[in-house]
Protein backbone atom coordinates (compact mmCIF):
# COMPACT_ATOMS: atom_id res chain seq x y z
CA UNK A 1 0.00 0.00 0.00
CA UNK A 2 2.76 2.45 0.89
CA UNK A 3 4.57 1.67 -2.36
CA UNK A 4 1.40 2.47 -4.31
CA UNK A 5 0.99 5.83 -2.51
CA UNK A 6 4.64 6.74 -3.13
CA UNK A 7 4.36 5.90 -6.85
CA UNK A 8 1.15 7.96 -7.17
CA UNK A 9 2.74 10.99 -5.46
CA UNK A 10 5.81 10.80 -7.70
CA UNK A 11 3.60 10.66 -10.78
CA UNK A 12 1.55 13.70 -9.65
CA UNK A 13 4.66 15.83 -8.98
CA UNK A 14 6.21 14.94 -12.32
CA UNK A 15 2.99 15.91 -14.10
CA UNK A 16 2.69 19.27 -12.30
CA UNK A 17 6.34 20.35 -12.76
CA UNK A 18 6.00 21.55 -16.41
CA UNK A 19 2.91 23.61 -15.52
CA UNK A 20 4.70 25.30 -12.59
CA UNK A 21 7.76 25.99 -14.75
CA UNK A 22 5.58 27.57 -17.46
CA UNK A 23 3.92 29.82 -14.88
CA UNK A 24 7.31 30.98 -13.61
CA UNK A 25 8.51 31.78 -17.13
CA UNK A 26 5.33 33.73 -17.94
CA UNK A 27 5.68 35.84 -14.80
CA UNK A 28 9.18 37.09 -15.74
CA UNK A 29 9.03 40.48 -17.57
CA UNK A 30 10.52 40.55 -21.05
CA UNK A 31 13.60 42.75 -21.50
CA UNK A 32 12.93 46.18 -23.04
CA UNK A 33 13.44 46.44 -26.76
CA UNK A 34 16.01 48.83 -28.23
CA UNK A 35 13.21 51.24 -29.22
CA UNK A 36 11.86 51.21 -25.63
CA UNK A 37 15.30 51.76 -24.11
CA UNK A 38 16.22 54.74 -26.32
CA UNK A 39 13.98 57.09 -28.27
CA UNK A 40 15.88 59.82 -30.16
CA UNK A 41 14.33 63.14 -31.18
CA UNK A 42 13.40 63.41 -34.86
CA UNK A 43 14.89 66.57 -36.42
CA UNK A 44 13.46 66.01 -39.90
CA UNK A 45 10.81 68.34 -41.28
CA UNK A 46 10.02 71.98 -42.12
CA UNK A 47 10.60 74.79 -39.62
CA UNK A 48 10.01 78.55 -39.48
CA UNK A 49 11.40 81.04 -36.99
CA UNK A 50 12.81 84.43 -36.02
CA UNK A 51 16.17 85.64 -34.70
CA UNK A 52 17.95 88.71 -33.41
CA UNK A 53 21.50 89.64 -32.52
CA UNK A 54 24.39 91.90 -33.40
CA UNK A 55 26.53 92.59 -36.48
CA UNK A 56 30.12 93.75 -36.72
CA UNK A 57 30.14 95.13 -40.28
CA UNK A 58 33.10 96.64 -42.08
CA UNK A 59 32.48 98.64 -45.24
CA UNK A 60 35.11 99.71 -47.76
CA UNK A 61 34.44 103.03 -49.49
CA UNK A 62 36.69 105.63 -51.10
CA UNK A 63 39.57 103.20 -50.55
CA UNK A 64 39.28 103.13 -46.74
CA UNK A 65 37.50 100.93 -44.18
CA UNK A 66 34.66 102.06 -41.94
CA UNK A 67 32.98 100.17 -39.09
CA UNK A 68 29.21 99.82 -39.38
CA UNK A 69 28.20 97.82 -36.30
CA UNK A 70 24.52 97.41 -35.50
CA UNK A 71 21.76 95.34 -34.03
CA UNK A 72 19.86 93.03 -36.34
CA UNK A 73 16.53 91.21 -36.43
CA UNK A 74 15.17 88.76 -38.98
CA UNK A 75 13.41 85.54 -39.93
CA UNK A 76 14.48 82.12 -41.19
CA UNK A 77 12.92 79.04 -42.78
CA UNK A 78 14.35 75.65 -43.62
CA UNK A 79 13.95 71.91 -43.98
CA UNK A 80 15.93 69.14 -42.27
CA UNK A 81 16.59 65.55 -43.26
CA UNK A 82 17.95 62.99 -40.77
CA UNK A 83 19.90 59.78 -41.17
CA UNK A 84 20.83 58.26 -37.83
CA UNK A 85 22.59 61.00 -35.86
CA UNK A 86 23.44 63.04 -38.99
CA UNK A 87 21.12 65.94 -39.78
CA UNK A 88 21.38 67.88 -43.05
CA UNK A 89 19.19 70.37 -44.85
CA UNK A 90 18.74 73.83 -46.34
CA UNK A 91 17.91 77.19 -44.76
CA UNK A 92 17.16 80.73 -45.96
CA UNK A 93 17.15 83.86 -43.82
CA UNK A 94 16.60 87.61 -44.11
CA UNK A 95 17.79 90.22 -41.59
CA UNK A 96 17.23 93.96 -41.20
CA UNK A 97 20.20 95.88 -39.78
CA UNK A 98 19.78 98.94 -37.56
CA UNK A 99 22.79 100.90 -38.78
CA UNK A 100 22.96 104.57 -37.80
CA UNK A 101 25.39 105.91 -40.40
CA UNK A 102 24.07 108.83 -42.46
CA UNK A 103 25.97 108.07 -45.66
CA UNK A 104 26.89 104.35 -46.02
CA UNK A 105 24.77 101.50 -44.75
CA UNK A 106 24.38 97.77 -45.15
CA UNK A 107 20.62 97.98 -44.68
CA UNK A 108 19.82 94.27 -44.89
CA UNK A 109 21.43 90.90 -45.49
CA UNK A 110 20.12 87.52 -46.59
CA UNK A 111 21.44 84.04 -47.27
CA UNK A 112 20.65 80.68 -48.79
CA UNK A 113 22.69 77.94 -47.07
CA UNK A 114 23.19 74.25 -46.60
CA UNK A 115 23.42 72.87 -43.06
CA UNK A 116 24.92 69.66 -41.70
CA UNK A 117 25.21 68.59 -38.08
CA UNK A 118 25.36 65.88 -35.45
CA UNK A 119 22.29 65.29 -33.25
CA UNK A 120 22.71 64.27 -29.64
CA UNK A 121 19.04 63.43 -29.12
CA UNK A 122 17.43 66.89 -28.58
CA UNK A 123 20.65 68.89 -29.10
CA UNK A 124 22.08 69.57 -32.57
CA UNK A 125 25.60 70.84 -33.31
CA UNK A 126 25.72 72.20 -36.87
CA UNK A 127 27.86 73.91 -39.50
CA UNK A 128 26.45 76.04 -42.30
CA UNK A 129 27.65 77.70 -45.52
CA UNK A 130 26.21 79.18 -48.68
CA UNK A 131 25.47 82.29 -50.72
CA UNK A 132 24.97 85.67 -49.04
CA UNK A 133 23.55 88.98 -50.26
CA UNK A 134 23.46 92.48 -48.75
CA UNK A 135 21.62 95.67 -49.59
CA UNK A 136 24.05 98.61 -49.66
CA UNK A 137 22.89 102.23 -49.57
CA UNK A 138 25.22 105.16 -50.16
CA UNK A 139 24.33 108.84 -49.83
CA UNK A 140 27.46 110.98 -49.87
CA UNK A 141 27.22 114.75 -50.53
CA UNK A 142 29.11 115.56 -53.70
CA UNK A 143 29.36 111.89 -54.68
CA UNK A 144 25.68 111.08 -55.13
CA UNK A 145 23.19 108.46 -53.97
CA UNK A 146 23.07 104.83 -54.93
CA UNK A 147 21.42 101.59 -53.78
CA UNK A 148 22.71 98.23 -54.92
CA UNK A 149 22.95 94.56 -53.94
CA UNK A 150 26.24 92.87 -53.09
CA UNK A 151 26.61 89.10 -53.59
CA UNK A 152 29.14 86.95 -51.73
CA UNK A 153 29.38 83.98 -49.38
CA UNK A 154 28.78 83.10 -45.74
CA UNK A 155 29.87 80.32 -43.34
CA UNK A 156 29.51 79.56 -39.66
CA UNK A 157 28.02 77.21 -37.11
CA UNK A 158 26.01 76.91 -33.96
CA UNK A 159 23.97 74.82 -31.57
CA UNK A 160 20.23 74.13 -31.54
CA UNK A 161 18.06 72.50 -28.89
CA UNK A 162 14.51 71.13 -28.98
CA UNK A 163 12.67 72.38 -25.90
CA UNK A 164 9.56 70.45 -26.98
CA UNK A 165 8.69 68.36 -30.03
CA UNK A 166 7.88 71.60 -31.90
CA UNK A 167 9.79 74.47 -30.22
CA UNK A 168 13.49 74.86 -31.09
CA UNK A 169 15.97 77.43 -29.76
CA UNK A 170 19.40 78.24 -31.22
CA UNK A 171 22.60 80.23 -31.00
CA UNK A 172 24.68 80.87 -34.12
CA UNK A 173 27.75 82.66 -35.46
CA UNK A 174 28.38 83.47 -39.13
CA UNK A 175 31.02 85.31 -41.13
CA UNK A 176 30.00 86.85 -44.47
CA UNK A 177 31.99 88.41 -47.27
CA UNK A 178 29.63 90.29 -49.57
CA UNK A 179 32.33 91.10 -52.13
CA UNK A 180 32.93 94.40 -53.92
CA UNK A 181 30.94 96.31 -56.51
CA UNK A 182 31.71 99.37 -58.62
CA UNK A 183 29.40 102.23 -57.57
CA UNK A 184 30.60 104.62 -60.25
CA UNK A 185 33.51 106.99 -60.80
CA UNK A 186 32.47 109.40 -58.02
CA UNK A 187 32.32 106.66 -55.35
CA UNK A 188 34.47 103.80 -56.63
CA UNK A 189 34.22 100.26 -55.33
CA UNK A 190 32.05 99.52 -52.32
CA UNK A 191 32.55 96.30 -50.34
CA UNK A 192 31.45 94.85 -47.03
CA UNK A 193 32.23 92.01 -44.64
CA UNK A 194 30.28 90.97 -41.58
CA UNK A 195 30.57 89.03 -38.31
CA UNK A 196 27.10 88.10 -37.06
CA UNK A 197 25.97 86.56 -33.74
CA UNK A 198 22.34 85.44 -33.51
CA UNK A 199 19.95 83.83 -31.06
CA UNK A 200 16.58 82.59 -32.27
CA UNK A 201 13.60 80.32 -31.95
CA UNK A 202 11.77 78.14 -34.48
CA UNK A 203 8.56 76.18 -34.78
CA UNK A 204 8.99 72.73 -36.37
CA UNK A 205 5.92 71.48 -38.20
Amino acid sequence: MQMRLFAFAAFALSSAAPVLAADLVDEQPSPPSEQQAYSAYDWSGFYLGAQGGYNWNQATIFGSDADRDSGTVGAHAGYNFQHGNIVFGIENDFNYNFEESDNTNVEWDASGRGRVGYAWDRTLFFATAGVAAAGAKIDVPGAGKKDDILIGWTAGGGIEHALTDNILVRGEYRYSDFGNKDFGSSIGEFGATQHKVLVGASYKF
